[in-house]
């Protein structure tokens, strides 16, 4: 066997997760495309400056500003799974929020655990008070996911988009239940979340919301409630929704400002018309793909990105670090303040297998071992009886 089929193999022996009838594959490899364009914000934060050639650093720099859109295709993708799950199958309300719990914090914990270490390893690196009390709270803030949706700075500097999920956790059930949504015909629960979308667009543009990002759980609430609708209207879809999304990735890539904040690292502001027409991108493509049907459905099932995608969680917390201890190595050897253009390219791919082999080892010991275990499966509660979804729930 040779090395890449060896690869290959261990790969799908490792990376593959059981699957049930109704499982979504496209979903999977739209998280593995998620997590891919996330390393270029980091990468570029870190290594960009050493971009010598004016074409490099540019198309660096592009690629890092769209690959801010992972993170609202993450969001996209969370609101079509939660959203899904709470409309078709009984869960009691707490039951819900404990499998959330156990789905998200085994690794979170892991790898916040991995920074603390290095905290106390190398002060000057460490985000904690110097007071014990104040350090205690802190502590507790990041355990309890705060910092993103409060302006508390994060120890893992990505772990603000996770406030964001599990706001949209506590919050989603409460909405359905309160609304009584699951009784409503599909018309006036499309109308509501185009009314809820219009109206935080409006307020993104008029300067007034502080978290604009929120309106991308309500595009995949609208696609889990349409995805099976658009191909009655034929294939041809694929290609203009893949073009609207090259068109808006385009857009964000060339005007978008990225800049530094204390809460969340690297961040990209989207402006009013640059989030209307992600929304719209991130829409048409998940429409597209999660219906079965065509051809981005066909490349979002592919086997290594699927691989990519179920490990994308890992991915996402470990990448920076990793990416950090990179540059400490490699500054460590003298890395050269400015690279050619081979040099640079060769460095960001040496840079994404490491963020891979990372990633992978935290996935393989911690986040396949504990939050896929049934033990953290959600008991069912009998105070919600609706019908059996048609999605699989894993996110």
């Amino acid at each position: 066997m040779g090395f890449f089929a060896a690869i290959r193999s261990f790969a799908a022996n490792h990376f593959e997760l059981e699957y049930g009838k109704e499982t979504l594959l496209p979903m999977e490899g739209m998280r593995g495309f998620s997590a891919l364009i996330v390393f270029f914000v980091h990468f570029e934060a870190l290594f960009g400056s050493r971009a010598g050639d004016s074409t490099a650093h540019s198309v660096s720099l592009f690629l890092a500003t769209m690959g801010h859109c992972g993170v609202d295709i993450f969001f996209a993708l969370s609101g079509f799974l939660m959203y899904g799950t709470l409309m078709k199958r009984p869960y009691g309300y707490f039951g819900f929020v404990r499998r959330r719990i156990h789905r998200l914090h085994p690794t979170f914990l892991a790898v916040l655990a991995f920074y603390m270490l290095i905290g106390f390893a190398a002060p000057a690196y460490s985000r904690f008070p110097a007071t014990p009390w104040a350090a205690v709270l802190y502590l507790v803030a990041n355990v309890l996911m705060l910092p993103g949706i409060f302006p508390i700075v994060p120890i893992i500097t990505v772990a603000w988009s996770l406030s964001y999920e599990l706001l949209f956790y506590l919050t989603l059930p409460w909405l359905i239940r309160g609304l009584r949504l699951f009784l409503w015909n599909r018309t006036a629960r499309v109308v509501f979340f185009c009314v809820i979308s219009a109206v935080q667009l409006g307020l993104c543009s008029a300067g007034y919301s502080r978290h604009p990002r929120l309106i991308m759980f309500a595009c995949g609430i609208l696609t889990r409630e349409t995805f099976d609708l658009l191909p009655r209207l034929g294939r041809g879809w694929d290609y203009a929704a893949l073009a609207l999304l090259v068109a808006s990735f385009g857009v964000i890539g060339l005007t978008g400002q990225p800049e530094f904040a204390a809460i969340s690292g690297p961040v990209l502001h989207h402006s009013g018309f640059e989030l209307g027409l992600l929304f719209l991108s991130v829409y048409a493509v998940s429409c597209c793909a999660l219906a079965g049907k065509g051809l981005l459905s066909f490349w979002f099932s592919r086997d290594w990105l699927r691989w990519m995608g179920n490990m994308s969680y890992s991915y996402y917390l470990t990448h920076g670090v990793v990416l950090h201890l990179l540059l400490v190595g490699l500054e460590f050897l003298r890395l050269p303040a400015l690279l050619s253009t081979s040099e640079y390219v060769g460095l960001g791919i040496v840079s994404f297998v490491a963020t891979v082999t990372g990633s992978a080892f935290v996935f393989l010991a911690v986040e396949r071992r504990f939050s896929f275990s049934r033990a953290g499966a959600a008991t069912r509660g009998s105070d919600w009886p609706l019908p059996i979804p048609r999605v699989d729930e894993r996110s």
